[in-house]
């Protein structure tokens, strides 16, 4: 019982940590501030002050499931009709974009003393807790590596992207304090429970059938096809998208491990270069989309940034972007990656360290 109440305390903690250091990040007129705000809060808090910060990863869970939703609420029949215009667009910039990864994960190698194999898992823009479990099945690959590589990877771009979108390539766009969604204005309660249990029935069959990130594409193309049927999606509260925001920024942030700190001094310089360079890697292609397609530039960069689905999504909708569009194309790069990037890289490495073996 005592250890029960620990638990609740720490967890309350850390929810008042996340929600301060959000509140803040709002305050100063940062983007994307209940994400960046509850990340920085926690990271922060667990360097300096060495607190120990409880999270269930059923919270996180429980957010990504709702965020999949409301981006699946995006889609139209005549969004489905555009993705299909933009097909060798979505195939011809994912594949520049990992191509420009093993690059940067092959210069890496050759100013630090790591191997490729976990060089170009480390890189590969693919979703960090995907990457890491491939990673895992591959014992030629050091996992260590890979997570701090990807973790400072992923907080370098959730920083970057926000930032470059808003205050610099936006324009003249302005931010909303909260996310904008595509829904009815009003709904019944059995209005809200079926787009309940679609959610939940996406994100069970997207873990079923090994979805990568299913939890968070399961609920996705779950309601995505249900919109697709003509039904409109009940009004999301804006207090529940921010509530889902913080909720994974604190999640980000616990993955930040400061007991690494030796090796993220080896490592941080390059990967924050390595992500700072895709990042401008993506403005190119960016440019380049906005010539052979209608989508203006903040759509196509949101769309080439090299950022987690949840988090482009959010941005997207937040400086009122073309959502489906930039989730289609985060989407199809994140599946490209899972289900042929890695798979052969896996492969690769194996077959490479037999005939070393048999050399």
């Amino acid at each position: 019982m005592k250890q029960n109440s620990n638990d609740i305390a720490e967890i309350l903690r850390t929810a008042m940590i996340g929600s301060a250091g959000a509140l803040l990040f709002l305050l100063i007129h940062s983007p994307l501030p209940w994400l960046l705000g509850s990340l920085t809060a926690v990271v922060l808090v667990r360097k300096f002050l060495k607190l120990r910060l409880k999270w269930p990863v059923g919270f996180r869970h429980t957010a990504i499931i709702f965020l999949g939703a409301m981006l699946g609420t995006s889609f139209t029949s005549g969004t489905i009709k555009e993705m299909g215009l933009q097909f060798p667009f979505m195939a011809a910039s994912t594949v520049i974009t990992v191509l420009f990864c093993l690059v940067l994960a092959y210069f890496t190698v050759k100013h630090i003393k790591i191997d490729l194999a976990s060089s170009i898992f480390g890189s590969v823009p693919g979703g960090m807790s995907q990457v890491v479990v491939m990673s895992e099945e591959t014992k030629e690959v050091d996992t260590t590596t890979v997570v701090l590589m990807q973790t400072i990877r992923s907080v370098s771009v959730i920083f970057f992207v926000p930032f470059l979108t808003i205050h610099g390539i936006g324009g003249d766009v302005r931010p909303s304090v909260s996310p904008h969604v595509n829904s009815a204005d009003t709904g019944s309660w059995t209005h809200y429970a079926l787009f309940v249990a679609i959610a939940l029935t996406g994100a069970w069959v997207g873990r079923k059938v090994k979805l990568p990130a299913g939890f968070l594409t399961g609920p996705l193309i779950a309601v995505a096809l249900t919109m697709l049927t003509g039904l409109d999606a009940p009004h999301i509260p804006s207090y529940l998208i921010i509530i889902a925001q913080v909720i994974l920024g604190i999640h980000i942030g616990r993955q930040f491990n400061p007991q690494m700190e030796g090796k993220i001094r080896k490592l941080g310089f390059y990967t924050i270069g390595n992500s700072l360079l895709l990042v401008l890697f993506s403005l190119i292609i960016a440019f380049l989309l906005t010539k052979w397609t209608p989508m203006n530039f903040t759509t196509a960069f949101l769309s080439a940034a090299p950022g987690g689905i949840a988090e482009m999504g959010v941005t997207a909708s937040t400086v009122h972007a073309d959502l489906s569009m930039v989730t289609s194309y985060q989407l199809f790069r994140i599946f490209f990656i899972m289900f042929a990037v890695l798979p052969f890289a896996q492969w690769g490495v194996k077959r490479w360290k037999k005939l070393a073996k048999t050399a």
